[in-house]
């Protein structure tokens, strides 16, 4: 086998915590994104408390709510009808983590003075993110420093900073200013279309301050979408010591200032309780008054709630979450600790940056950056939700619910694309409305309808949820296969087989073609499952689905039209090379001449016109070969291995969404040097910033790839029509491997070493699996080896 090594570490291999000894100014851009903390309804990056001034990056003072956003009309110079009329992005709001910390009168600072025995962690098992250091001043006076940060798993608005100093060698006087500043802006578009917004200024106008003593709260309102948010906090200073407090209200912040008469070798703490609301919290809080001017009161009652909980009630309430968690999502990998602790970093990013509400899903930089504007793509459906479907589904139902909340504007955008019946979900979106401005690589990506609809239906043959499948599944269902059905026509010239033309597929280096295989294999997919539910539903829920019928105005030959659709589906194939085409016209496009292409103009999107781009046959990440993993049982092994080895050659993975499908494929038809390498590709992408942009925040798709590259590709396991199977290999180097599941409530881990696969049934109903087409019946605490490799 090939083993490529690991880039040089940023960061220590430990399997619990990502830890920095020595901080460098070069590093502090990345650092931002790989300390950064969240819970899924708010996250803040990883600055400093005191903040960064020093030369390099500016650093990004970022705190975000998931979706919460501002909307800005874009404003094109050439404009057509259906055009996306609203940009929208997640916004920067008040940045809580303010304390600034003055020692006999000179203020602290990483770049003045001296620092010594500094270490910097953030803790998988704890969340919470730690800073330790001995800091002298320029004029001698030694302080030792150790500040805790956390933002609460278990309670959405809250968070807390835990600030201990201990004079060294002084008696003196020592000074925390804690604030909170709404004077907060977004990073502005640049060149890179992945970075940054329209938006100009600061737009989140300070509505309201109040501060008194150890209270602070401030009130912000963005100008066109509406919404409103408040900031609170509570200080409490622990010291046996003389101290005074003054609170300060400014035109955009507020603070609190102690001065304490500090002691020598006696440690002076000051924890700070931080609780952040938004108007947003009344769509799942029924308790929630609907009047925007509560705000107040309920940011005050939160931070109130978190003072009285405590340090100590936080973080045992933190520390029994993330213990649920590990329980459950368990991932060990003997002989390799960089690849353990890379993939549980970016599972405890993923936990960090979900949304678990209903109303609010996972953006692509999670809640760590800017990047992308804070919008929820398809990546939700394709590569993040297979984790937490299979760790933790209530998450995975909640991420599905979202999409159902947003089906009235799905219905409207297909009505703006001219479909009468259907919806049309958009490609990028915070509120549920199309907000991409090229509409070749966003809108035309219809294949995002047929994106959610495979992700109810791996749900529900998952999870038997059968509840969720009557209630909110086959709404989903059975309103993409309409727009299916009005999107596509059969063509005469194609021998009267359903075409649909004019669509982008997963790979963005083609746009607008016609009959993309990926799109086509979906949809085909899509129709039938609506079929089959509409059925199941028949026969199993006759009255819920005559209610469903009525409401959304289901005739019956629409359900003979899908069938009809679904069965003469079009799907590119060319028989001379035997294998399946990405489109129609792939192979009538000249081939990009990657010979002649310098590896500083990749990613060729930031350096060759689209057009250049569209007219070549090149590839920006997985399409085909997505579907091949998931629609395998469709294919033959021989047939995967023609259409890998075409496309692999002609991919330039410029997307971090592509690495971990090639691994899992690869893996699958037994290139196992190859499936290993881009699993290499994948695992450390943040970690080791192998993208060159971790700066702007995770990359989420990727994360959740590599626990797919475990799953799903190593160990082999599918789940197809209620049966769950595993193909485990074991890689090269490593000892042995293990993880648990969530399949239908039982609770499984899975291991495999040198002798074969074992499978342990934790929690649960007795359960039928199959390895290498043996099958085991286990019962609970039961455990079974299995001979296979």
């Amino acid at each position: 086998m090939i083993n490529i090594p690991l880039k040089s570490p940023h960061y220590a291999y430990d399997e619990w915590e990502v830890v920095e000894n020595r901080f460098t100014v070069e590093n502090n851009a990345r650092n931002e994104t790989a300390f950064a903390l969240g819970n899924g309804y708010f996250g803040m990056r990883g600055t400093f408390e005191e903040g960064y001034s020093g030369p390099g990056w500016p650093g990004v003072e970022g705190t975000y709510i998931n979706g919460f956003y501002e909307t800005a009309i874009i404003k094109y110079p050439e404009i057509a009808y259906g055009y996306a009329e609203k940009s929208q992005t997640m916004l920067n709001v008040a940045n809580c983590k303010i304390i600034k910390l003055v020692v006999d009168g000179e203020e602290f600072s990483m770049l003045e003075g001296k620092v010594s025995d500094y270490q910097r962690s953030v803790s998988f098992k704890e969340g919470i993110l730690q800073r330790r250091l001995i800091w002298t001043s320029p004029r001698g006076k030694k302080v030792a420093i150790h500040i805790e940060r956390m933002i609460s798993l278990a309670h959405q608005h809250w968070a807390l900073i835990r600030y201990e100093v201990k004079p060294l060698n002084f008696n003196g006087t020592i000074q925390f200013m804690t604030a909170i500043d709404g004077d907060v802006t977004n990073l502005s578009a640049e060149k890179d279309p992945r970075v940054g917004s329209g938006l100009q200024g600061r737009v989140l106008s300070v509505s309201n301050i109040l501060g008194d003593g150890e209270f602070g709260l401030i009130v912000q309102k963005t100008q066109n979408s509406g919404l409103t948010l408040a900031s609170a906090m509570i200080n409490q200073m622990e010291t046996g010591n003389r101290y005074t407090i003054q609170n300060q209200t400014e035109e955009f912040s507020v603070q609190a200032v102690y001065e304490v008469h500090a002691a020598l070798d006696v440690p002076v703490i000051l924890t700070k309780y931080i609780a952040v609301v938004t108007s947003l919290d009344r769509a799942v809080e029924p308790t929630v008054q609907p009047l925007d001017e509560t705000i107040e009161a309920r940011a005050k009652q939160e931070v109130w709630k978190a003072r009285e909980t405590g340090y100590a009630g936080m973080k045992q309430l933190q520390l029994d979450f993330l213990r649920d968690f590990w329980f459950q999502s368990h991932v060990d990998i003997k002989g390799e600790p960089a690849i353990l602790q890379a993939i549980r970093f970016n599972m405890f990013h993923l936990l960090q940056s979900v949304g678990r509400n209903g109303r609010t899903n996972i953006a692509a930089k999670g809640l760590t950056g800017e990047g992308y504007e804070g919008h929820y793509f398809w990546d939700s459906e394709t590569y993040i939700l297979p984790f937490f479907l299979c760790t933790f589904p209530e998450i995975g139902r909640k991420l599905l619910e979202y999409r159902y909340n947003l089906l009235p504007q799905a219905r409207e955008r297909a009505r703006q694309m001219s479909h009468p019946k259907g919806a049309l979900f958009p490609w990028r979106t915070i509120n549920g409305e199309e907000c991409s401005a090229y509409f070749p690589g966003g809108t035309a990506q219809y294949h995002i309808n047929a994106d959610i609809a495979f992700a109810v239906k791996k749900y529900v043959e998952t999870t038997a949820d059968h509840d969720f499948l009557i209630h909110y599944g086959a709404e989903l269902l059975f309103e993409t296969a309409r727009l299916w059905a009005d999107l596509g026509a059969f063509i005469p010239g194609r021998g009267n087989l359903f075409c649909i033309n004019e669509v982008t597929g997963p790979d963005e280096y083609s746009a607008l073609v016609n009959n993309n295989c990926y799109t086509n294999l979906m949809a085909k997919e899509n129709l039938e499952y609506a079929c089959q539910v509409a059925l199941w539903m028949k026969e199993n829920a006759a009255d819920e689905y005559q209610k469903l019928a009525a409401k959304i105005g289901l005739e019956e030959g629409e359900l003979e039209a899908w069938g009809k659709a679904a069965t003469e589906m079009c799907i590119p194939y060319d028989p001379g090379l035997k294998i399946h085409l990405q489109d129609d016209d792939f192979l009538n496009r000249v081939p990009w001449d990657f010979s002649h292409t310098r590896p500083e103009q990749y990613p060729l999107l930031m350096h060759f016109h689209p057009l250049v781009i569209y007219r070549h046959q090149v590839c920006k990440q997985a399409d085909l070969v997505l579907a091949l993993f998931l629609l395998g049982d469709q294919f033959s092994k021989e047939q995967k291995q023609r259409d890998f080895d075409f496309y692999e050659k002609i991919t330039t993975h410029d997307s971090s969404l592509s690495s971990s499908i090639f691994s899992i494929v690869a893996t699958e038809i037994g290139y196992f040097d190859k499936g290993y390498q881009y699993f290499l590709k994948t695992v450390r992408t943040d970690l080791d910033d192998i993208q060159g942009n971790t700066k702007d925040g995770i990359h989420a798709a990727s994360m959740a790839g590599s626990w797919m590259c475990l799953a799903y590709g190593f160990a082999g396991m599918r789940v197809h029509q209620g049966t769950i199977s595993f193909h485990p290999v074991l890689p090269e180097g490593w000892q042995e491997y293990s993880f648990r599941i969530n399949f239908r409530g039982n609770i499984l881990e899975v291991g495999v070493d040198p002798n074969g696969a074992s499978f342990h049934l934790l929690k649960g109903e007795p359960l039928t699996l199959e390895c290498d087409g043996q099958k085991c019946n286990l019962v609970e605490e039961q455990q079974i080896p299995v001979g296979c490799q």
